[in-house]
């Protein structure tokens, strides 16, 4: 992200490209977090911040049935003790929707403890963004999306909300 805002700040205007682009980060746990303009739409989707719900509840409740044992503080206790176990010990229940195409493509060139910029758009854009994007850039990956990709990713943003019309 560091590179981009030094890039936009470099910039003559406001090109196009700096509203069409996504920003990744891929954790070494291998989990993702998706952020920004991917094919025109916005997402925001953090794969660390999914929680159980219904197991927070069930531990906050045994936990509290165990602290009734040792009086008020007990059942204050175990109550928070319970839900926080619970909630990372279960199943997330309230899990984000997921654009599984833009998650496995960015899982295959991104590695792990690693960040990108994404731009999924026209060759003209892109070669801007390389271009003001270049200086002291690792790694560049650029390809031409398949009609089956293309329509793969557009499947899987279909419940993404469109991103801010650009100015």
């Amino acid at each position: 992200m560091q590179r981009y805002a030094a890039a936009k700040e470099r910039a003559v205007g406001d090109p196009p490209w700096t509203h069409r682009v996504g920003f990744v980060e891929r954790h070494h746990s291998g989990r993702l977090l998706l952020r920004g303009t991917f094919a025109g739409h916005y997402l925001d989707v953090d794969e660390s911040d999914h929680v159980a719900q219904r197991a927070a509840g069930e531990g906050a409740v045994a936990g509290g049935l165990v602290g009734v044992l040792l009086g008020p503080p007990g059942i204050a206790v175990g109550l928070t003790l319970g839900a926080v176990v619970g909630s990372q010990v279960g199943h997330p229940s309230d899990v984000e929707a997921e654009p599984e195409a833009v998650a496995e493509q960015v899982r295959e060139v991104v590695p792990r403890s690693s960040s990108a910029v994404v731009l999924i758009g026209a060759a003209e854009h892109v070669d801007e963004m390389l271009a003001a994007l270049a200086d002291g850039s690792q790694g560049v990956l650029r390809r031409t999306l398949s009609a089956e990709e293309q329509a793969a990713l557009e499947a899987s943003l279909d419940t993404a909300p469109p991103a801010s019309p650009e100015r």
